[in-house]
């Protein structure tokens, strides 16, 4: 699909289009000399040669987003950075063919790029980020996911050169230590988003070998942060188990305006932090707390207190949360969205009514293994007109006439994903397109 005019062009992968080609690359460079900014994600088919053909005829490129472009080598980048010297925005996330070569000639000739995305790009090494981070001095924003290679002489460097860098996400960045985190923090004072999490969806297997991978990163780096970066609105910890409840009191009484708290598998987080984090932080917008067993009614009541703005609660595996939290919470926080109970098991159907008389506009709810019954999947199906996702596998006390209900409704709804367990009764012929397994 093609959106925008000749200074605009997404070309974004749809099963359901035509590929996108290097032929179809070579029409647009030649009909659109002025192109300024050029989405290509997951454009499996674009190869070197479509890319260097915008190159040499689109020089105002300013944007150019390439994720999952699984094809592009060196040579097409190569290309770019010599032609479209005022390249800003770059993101190559996915593409592992890329080497240093490649961005040494980008920071080399693009001076002024501001954001870079090099996630899973696993051949670059510290010589590229050392590289952006002398010539590209105003960069703001820089991903390096899954970049195996990186160590702490990366960002440090970064954080002596690009003092107004406001974004940071180093997930599974297993070579990062204190010392870049205490490095960022003191000399990227304008920080305001920091990634630091292992995992994005953390299993039960998984969550076992966290602690092998995030044993460099300890409250040393969180209290520099809070203490220097006091506009912080984003902090992402999941599966640092390292870290305490020290480092997150202390991010609440600096960072009074956090709006994103992960701490999926931080074990040591305890209702003290979250109870300081809704005293201090009152608009926040998203807490993840799956796998904090440490945790709880007293941390969620005093979030939906304090909090009212919430919209994203995350609460997988908490086994201590009853029906006490989610009642407050749908109570105070009417405009929440998203809603994760996976395997709470002291959670009931007084929750799951509640959240749907009072919380109209949710679109996410995970249930799954819980001991909700028919009565909850009534109540959402009544008043939840917006949901689009929900999962309620492993729900034993449901039955397949609640289900039949269900999608006799679901025409009234947006699209809904629902997990069935497979011991129950249940034809699925006419629905599963709406079905996920």
């Amino acid at each position: 699909m093609v959106v925008g005019d000749q200074q605009s062009i997404v070309l974004e992968y749809n099963q359901s289009d035509p590929q996108v080609t290097d032929h179809r690359l070579q029409s647009i460079a030649e009909h659109c000399t002025g192109l300024q900014s050029l989405s290509l994600s997951f454009c499996r088919e674009i190869s070197d040669s479509g890319l260097i053909t915008i190159s040499m005829h689109c020089h105002d490129l300013q944007s150019l987003h390439l994720e999952f472009c699984r094809q592009i080598k060196d040579a097409s980048i190569i290309s770019i950075s010599t032609h479209c010297t005022g390249l800003q925005s770059l993101n190559l996330e996915g593409c592992g063919q890329i080497t240093d070569v490649s961005i040494i000639s980008i920071s080399t000739y693009c001076t002024g790029l501001q954001s870079s995305n090099l996630a899973d790009c696993g051949q670059i090494t510290d010589v590229s980020i050392i590289s952006i981070s002398t010539y590209c001095t105003g960069l703001q924003l820089l991903t390096l996911g899954a970049c195996d290679e990186i160590t702490d002489d990366s960002i440090v460097s970064i954080s002596t050169h690009c003092s107004v860098l406001h974004s940071l996400i180093l997930n599974e960045c297993d070579n990062i230590t204190d010392a870049s985190i205490i490095s960022i923090s003191t000399l990227c004072t304008g920080l305001l988003s920091l990634h630091l999490m292992r995992f994005d969806q953390i299993t039960d297997v998984s969550i076992i070998s966290i602690s092998i991978h995030c044993d460099q990163l300890s409250d040393a780096s969180i209290i520099s942060i809070s203490t220097h970066c006091a506009g912080l609105q984003s902090l992402e910890l999941n599966g640092c188990r390292l870290i305490t409840d020290a480092s997150i009191i202390s991010i609440s009484n600096h960072c009074s305006g956090l709006q994103s708290l992960h701490l999926g598998g931080c074990h040591q987080v305890t209702d003290a932090s979250i109870i300081s984090i809704s005293t201090h932080c009152t608009g926040l917008q998203s807490l993840h707390l799956y796998y904090c067993d440490q945790i709880s009614d007293a941390s969620i009541i005093s979030i939906s207190a304090h909090c009212i703005g919430l919209e994203s609660l995350n609460l997988r595996c908490c086994h201590e949360i009853t029906d006490a939290s989610i009642i407050s919470i749908s109570t105070h926080c009417t405009g929440l969205q998203s809603l994760n109970l996976d395997r709470c098991r002291n959670i009931t159907d007084a929750s799951i009514i509640s959240i749907s008389n009072h919380c109209t506009r949710l679109k996410e709810l995970n249930v799954h293994h819980t001991i909700i019954t028919d009565a909850s999947l009534i109540a959402i199906t009544k008043n939840c007109t917006g949901l689009h996702y929900l999962n309620t596998y492993d729900c034993d006390g449901l039955s397949s006439d609640v289900l039949k209900v269900f999608f006799d409704s679901v025409s009234k709804l947006r699209a809904v994903l629902l997990s069935i367990h497979p011991s129950i009764p249940f034809d699925l012929t006419s629905i599963s397109s709406y079905i996920v397994h």
